[in-house]
């Protein structure tokens, strides 16, 4: 490890038209502060303070591109209701000198969200809803290609509408289990036509909206796409997979990918690692329904790993060999050194989420040598947090 790459991180980089003042993205997190689909003050105000802290660019998530692809009703939609709100949010973090991604995604079958109530919630194949069998959404159903097509239409729209009120870049959510992430999961999607089977078969929805969004933004804005190293569990996306997906987004123009991985509805703290706050998030559950259904089978689902810094390292240099594109190292980076790890590793962004959820200065205080390690204990409560008020530390 050097200096020289700890040095780097902070320099800026070029993404098409768009300059970052240095390397450092905040993960996309949901933030849980959002009303009936629209950005709160309280959101604008967490936005605007991780730019004030020195992150080159912060991810707003999730904003959901058609109401029946949120995970819950309060979710961020971005329909053009929500207009002066994203606008209010964008300017306020370029007025602290940092820049700001919207990020695209549709929930797929995994759903709590009540409007759905007694319907069939829409994925790549038809599967039973865990999420939300207690709330009445109980199946899946296969999407038809003209709702397919229709929905590569809802992205375009969602991100010509991000760009248009500010937002810098938009960040395609192929990852974590959500809509994309299902149609490209062998286990999940079992689809006999030619968008399931092979990966080239699996990738060719993903590709039919990554398409249809860079046609809507024009070749100079930045599209960054968030994939899965591995799903986590038998059956799932592996990392050879994840290969082809890389090589395959390389040529279809994609300018950076963020490296992530897990499943929300079947392995959700494959990405987190750390504790598992179980029964503080029964208690944020405000349905009783899902609260109950949480305590029932929360420890089926929620199986513990164990958190070492830059956990995902050895999967993401995988990706590294396979390809020259720009690359957003992800997972566990919580001090000096594991900045310093991430750069030596040929990596040319990486993201943050927990560390300046803990400490919004992190990077300056690190920059300055104010401290080497974040605080954070990843004990994950913020996670809970999400549905109690907003994202926050606890601590």
């Amino acid at each position: 490890m050097s200096g020289n790459s700890f040095e780097k991180a902070y320099t800026p980089i070029r993404i098409r038209g768009l300059e970052l003042r240095n390397r450092f993205i905040k993960s996309a997190t949901y933030e849980g502060m959002t009303d009936e689909g629209h950005p709160t003050p309280q959101l604008i105000e967490h936005h605007r303070r991780l730019a004030h802290g020195g992150i080159g660019m912060t991810t707003v998530a999730y904003g959901a591109v058609s109401p029946e692809g949120r995970t819950n009703r309060q979710q961020l939609l971005i329909d053009g209701s929500g207009a002066v709100h994203l606008h209010t949010l964008a300017d306020a973090v370029h007025a602290e000198g940092g820049r700001c991604m919207l990020q695209l995604t549709h929930c797929g079958y995994f759903t709590k969200n009540q409007d759905l109530r007694f319907k069939r919630s829409l994925g790549p194949s038809a599967r039973i809803n865990l999420y939300g069998i207690l709330g009445g959404i109980i199946l899946s159903r296969s999407m038809t290609q003209d709702e397919m097509h229709g929905l590569a239409k809802n992205f375009a729209d969602s991100a010509t509408f991000g760009k248009k009120e500010g937002f810098d870049a938009v960040e395609l959510h192929m990852g974590h289990g959500y809509l994309l992430s299902q149609f490209l999961s062998p286990r999940i999607n079992r689809r006999t036509d030619g968008y399931g089977g092979s990966v080239t078969n699996r990738l060719r929805f993903p590709l039919e909206v990554l398409e249809a969004v860079r046609q809507a933004v024009g070749e100079d804005y930045p599209v960054f796409c968030k994939i899965n190293l591995e799903d986590g569990f038998r059956g799932g996306l592996t990392i050879r997979d994840s290969v082809e997906v890389a090589k395959a987004l390389e040529k279809a123009g994609v300018d950076a990918l963020v490296l992530s991985g897990g499943f929300t509805s079947l392995t959700p703290f494959y990405l987190m690692r750390g504790k598992v706050p179980l029964w503080e998030m029964a208690k944020a559950e405000k349905d009783m329904a899902q609260k109950l259904a949480m305590v029932m089978f929360g420890r089926i689902i929620m199986r513990r790993y164990a958190f070492e810094e830059n956990f995902f390292l050895p999967l993401a240099q995988k990706i590294r060999e396979a390809v020259s594109m720009p690359l957003v190292y992800l997972g566990g980076v919580c001090s000096r050194e594991g900045i310093e790890r991430a750069m030596d590793a040929g990596f040319d962004m990486m993201a943050l989420a927990r560390a300046v959820i803990h400490d919004p200065d992190f990077l300056l205080k690190v920059r300055d040598g104010i401290v080497k390690t974040s605080e954070c204990n990843h004990c994950n409560i913020c996670v809970a947090e999400m549905d109690r008020g907003g994202v926050k530390c606890v601590i």
